[in-house]
């Protein structure tokens, strides 16, 4: 009779399926089941920075500043997707459905059907709000189903190393996918004729299907934490205390919303993101119209140079095991200088047009690649511990909300990046066509020039000074965690060591003495 009310209770019994248990120690193989799901950003985003914006100018009929006002309406629209998709996710276990498949596996199980919609993107011909929808479409899919599956290193497990094993292997993956999404098209524009669109929807195909496989992969290897029935209440609990006795509201979620930017961390963390992002947007959005229309060079040139990506994979492993060792804060340092030069190359080739250009080519892309891979892998290895400095203030695992806020804030930065990019090439007098590329005026060209050189370098020397502000790192962390780990233990606040109270402040950016979620220790030990 037990047995039956259990199998029937319609919560608890959840917690045996499989989603919800830890499988041991996370290496390099439970990190690829995690990491594959990569793929289905760069399938439904990673083609589109490089290409679409080219492909609408080129074989649509877009004028530049059309394309990029399709760009920052589904930024928009997946912003405000994305903001409350992180709520969503936190709280569906309140649903048997949510229970049954997982609030984070849910939505990574509907990732896999909905990237072949991707390949509605690609069909040459149609009307302007034919790319307006599958746009936002795609855009908005992307971002709500991959903002679960971001908080999962913060679920599976508490340990630096392992969160950093799980990261690192997701950009290896997602330096490989970059790769090919550039170097797929580059044979493919080798095989059909520059006046061709067949290749773009070619490479969509064979990226989405691939990528269908990889994330039910990835429901089948990860696993999340189970939300009991008591925990339910307690939450539920706490969530109307703040609210004066009331459920969550659309009022109390943003202050939520809000009050993620009072973690120090998690601002600095933001302004080295969004303009680190900005810049790379400005630079993918543009760099194959500085190759077509500034050098003279073709599409497929743009595709091989973009393709050295591939410098990623060791980048990355080199990255993963230096954040061990050296704070983030060294790495980004490091990693933007190289941008820099880069910049300073891109601009070097078109005033002077060097002797050997494919040579100078590939130092300033080599450099873009090594400096980019940083870029992209030093934020995301950071994120998963900012949750937890959030913790320390609130008590409360809100790492979803905090993916939420990071995508929202990062999709309206991407959309005004292409936006800027677009209207810029526009004022400049770009020519729009719809069977291939056509020549330019010198007014044009010097823009594209200005945008891949010194408004890149402009954005990034901005990332540069937010991160030599940031003090997040093993070292730091660590002391945070050991005293998280004390106060729910039941510790008293009154007894934290001086040093670990200054790193602590200086994580949260909140005085510890104003932190009243622990108070409840002292006066249980009373």
């Amino acid at each position: 009779m037990e047995n039956k009310n259990t199998v029937h209770d319609g919560w608890d019994e959840y917690s045996s399926k499989k989603i919800y248990h830890n499988r041991g120690k996370i290496g390099i193989g439970r990190s690829l089941g995690f990491g594959v799901f990569s793929f289905f950003s760069i399938s439904m985003q990673g083609l589109v920075g490089a290409w679409l914006l080219f492909f609408y100018t080129t074989f649509c009929g877009l004028s530049a500043g059309q394309g990029a006002t399709i760009f920052l309406v589904g930024r928009v629209a997946d912003a405000i997707a994305s903001l409350v998709m992180g709520n969503i996710s936190d709280n569906i276990y309140k649903s048997k459905l949510g229970r049954m498949f997982g609030r984070r596996h849910i939505f990574i199980l509907a990732a896999a059907p909905s990237v072949l919609f991707a390949i509605t993107l690609w069909v040459a011909g149609m009307s302007y709000w034919y790319y307006m929808i599958t746009y936002v479409v795609t855009t908005v899919l992307m971002s709500v189903l991959q903002i679960p599956w971001e908080t999962l290193p913060n679920e599976m497990t508490q340990d630096y190393n392992e969160r950093t094993t799980l990261s690192t292997t997701r950009m290896v993956i997602a330096g490989l996918g970059n790769m090919l999404a550039q170097f797929v098209p580059a044979q493919l524009f080798k095989i059909f004729p520059q006046t061709s669109p067949t290749p773009y929807i070619i490479m969509q195909i064979m990226f989405s299907v691939v990528t269908f496989f990889l994330v039910l992969i990835t429901y089948h290897t990860t696993w999340e934490h189970f939300v009991t029935k008591a925990e339910a209440k307690k939450l539920d609990a706490e969530t109307r205390l703040e609210n004066g006795g009331n459920a969550s509201s659309l009022k109390s979620e943003l202050k939520n919303y809000f009050s993620t930017f009072k973690i120090k961390s998690f601002r600095t963390h933001m302004g080295i993101y969004l303009s680190s992002y900005f810049a790379t947007i400005l630079w993918s959005t543009v760099f194959v119209y500085y190759i077509v229309f500034v050098l003279g060079k073709t599409t497929s040139t743009s595709g091989f140079l973009q393709s050295l990506s591939i410098v990623s994979v060791p980048v990355t492993i080199i990255a993963g095991i230096a954040v061990t060792k050296i704070s983030p804060r060294s790495l980004y340092l490091f990693g933007y200088s190289l941008i820099l030069i880069s910049c300073l190359d891109w601009a070097f080739i078109a005033l002077t047009n060097p002797g050997a250009i494919m040579t100078w080519l590939i130092i300033g892309m080599l450099c873009y690649e090594i400096g980019l891979y940083i870029l992209y892998f030093v934020p995301w290895n950071v994120f998963p511990f900012i949750p937890d400095v959030d913790t320390l203030v609130t008590g409360k695992n809100r790492a979803g909300l905090f993916a939420s806020v990071m995508v929202f804030i990062n999709q309206i930065s991407q959309g005004l990046a292409a936006v800027v990019a677009g209207y810029l090439l526009d004022f400049a007098g770009f020519r729009q066509s719809t069977s291939g590329a056509v020549s330019q005026p010198a007014s044009a060209t010097h823009m594209i020039m200005f945008i891949v050189s010194g408004g890149v370098g402009i954005m990034i020397l901005l990332a540069m000074f937010f991160a030599s502000h940031f003090h997040l790192s093993k070292k730091t962390f660590t002391v945070l965690s050991d005293e998280l780990t004390r106060l729910q233990n039941g510790g008293d606040m009154a007894d934290v060591k001086p040093d670990t109270k200054r790193i602590c402040e200086q994580l949260t950016g909140v005085p510890y003495d104003s932190i009243t979620f622990w108070k409840k220790n002292h006066q249980s030990a009373e």
